[in-house]
C-alpha cells in the first residue's frame, strides 16, 4: 500500500482513538459524578454555550448526529432544566437551544472534569504544542463544516496566540 505525502488515514486514526478514550473515561466520570448527562450531551451543551443559540438542526449538523438523536437529547436536556429551546424570532420553524443557569453550572463542573482530564497526562506530552494542535484541529473543522455542510461554526475563539477568530 502506498504512503500518502500527506498522512490523512493516521491523523483520522489518533484522533479517533483520543476521541474514543476520552468518550468513555468522561462518560464513567459523569457516571461516578451522579451527573445525568453524557459527554455527547456534554458537547451539545458546549456547541451551546460558545454558539449561544444555535438552531437545533444546527447543532445536529455540527456535531455529526442523526436528527432522531438531537430530538432526544434536547428533549433530556430541556427536561432536566439544563437548556431551552425556543422558536427564532426570525423563523417560527427553527428552533433554538440556549442554556439555562444550571446548564451553565453543570457545564463547569463538566469541564473541571475534561480538564482534570487532560492535565493527568500533560506532563507526559513534552513537546507538543496542544494550543498550536487545536487551532490546527480548529481550522480542519471549520473547513470540513463549511465544504462538506455548509455550515461554518458561528462563534468567536480566542487562539493560542490571543488574537480572537472570528468564525
Amino acid at each position: 500500500m502506498e504512503q500518502p505525502a500527506n498522512d490523512y488515514l493516521t491523523l483520522a486514526t489518533y484522533n479517533a482513538i483520543l476521541h474514543r478514550q476520552l468518550q468513555r473515561d468522561m462518560n464513567q466520570l459523569l457516571l461516578k459524578d451522579d451527573l445525568p448527562v453524557n459527554i455527547t450531551e456534554m458537547y451539545l451543551m458546549v456547541l451551546i454555550m460558545e454558539s449561544h443559540p444555535i438552531s437545533q438542526r444546527q447543532a445536529a449538523t455540527t456535531l455529526a448526529v442523526d436528527e432522531g438523536l438531537m430530538t432526544r437529547m434536547v428533549k433530556h436536556l430541556t427536561k432536566l432544566q439544563l437548556i431551552n429551546k425556543e422558536s427564532s424570532a426570525r423563523d417560527k420553524r427553527v428552533k433554538e437551544l440556549t442554556l439555562t443557569s444550571e446548564g451553565e453550572k453543570l457545564l463547569d463542573y463538566g469541564l473541571k472534569q475534561f480538564n482534570d482530564w487532560w492535565h493527568s497526562f500533560e506532563s507526559d506530552l513534552n513537546g507538543v504544542n496542544i494550543n498550536q494542535l487545536g487551532d490546527e484541529l480548529f481550522d480542519i473543522s471549520k473547513v470540513v463544516l463549511s465544504d462538506r455542510h455548509q455550515t461554518p461554526l458561528r462563534n468567536d475563539r480566542i487562539s493560542s496566540q490571543g488574537m480572537k477568530k472570528d468564525l
